[in-house]
């Protein structure tokens, strides 16, 4: 039921992050929100040059910045790096990093296909590429995110066995990106790289190659005792 439930929200967002894409437009402002920016400059130019200095804003070389003015989003691309300018009392400037970044999934249980349950920790590697979106679609980029990852880890290694992953694990976390990549590109997100960190064997693993082992100590002793 949990499983079904983060599909659903994350289908749910899918569609937000779309209509949202869509609804990118330019929008006129009101009259009265044209009367609020003059009286803004009308202050700003009043108090200068102390004024300026809450004007302005540094944005770093690995930063980006959108602007809301009034709660809307300005429109083109996102401002910096550099000094910006922006209105005081009207806009509120959001910083955004742009490097790449990493997300660990901690250590969870999967179903493969051949009924196995092993562990697996994964680590996801993605960056930022379409600022204004990803700030308008999503509210905790990592919470959505590790939940996509874990969603996608579920559905990849349910169509492999547990002998084809240990085999294949760079090829998997291949099959993991692209599943990942096919969602998060709509919320202005490309992720680079996806891999299986750690996988522990299953329980039942585990104590079919302990007593496979015992069996074979066994029989090498008795070989020993004949031998003798």
């Amino acid at each position: 039921f949990s499983d079904f439930k983060m599909l659903t929200n994350l289908k749910f967002l899918t569609k937000k992050a779309l209509c949202i894409s869509s609804g990118l437009k330019r929008k006129n402002l009101g009259a009265f929100e044209w009367l609020l920016m003059v009286f803004a400059l009308i202050l700003v130019l009043l108090f200068l040059p102390v004024s300026i200095w809450f004007c302005v804003k540094v944005v770093r070389e690995h930063e980006r910045a959108v602007i809301f003015r009034l709660g809307h989003l300005l429109q083109g691309k996102p401002k910096g790096p550099g000094l910006i300018f922006y209105l005081p009392l009207l806009d509120v400037c959001h910083k955004v990093d742009v490097r790449l970044r990493m997300l660990k999934i901690p250590l969870h249980m999967v179903v493969t296909k051949d009924l196995s349950r092993p562990e697996l920790s994964a680590v996801c590697y993605y960056q930022i590429e379409n600022v204004a979106l990803c700030s308008m679609a999503l509210s905790s980029l990592t919470s959505v995110l590790q939940s996509l990852v874990q969603a996608a880890i579920r559905d990849v290694l349910a169509q492999h066995t547990f002998s084809y992953i240990l085999l294949h694990r760079r090829k998997t976390g291949e099959q993991i990106r692209t599943a990942v990549d096919a969602v998060s590109g709509r919320w202005g997100i490309r992720v680079e790289r996806a891999d299986i960190d750690e996988l522990s064997f299953p329980a039942e693993l585990q104590q079919s190659l302990a007593a496979e082992a015992e069996i074979k100590r066994q029989q090498q002793v008795r070989v020993s005792h004949l031998m003798f």
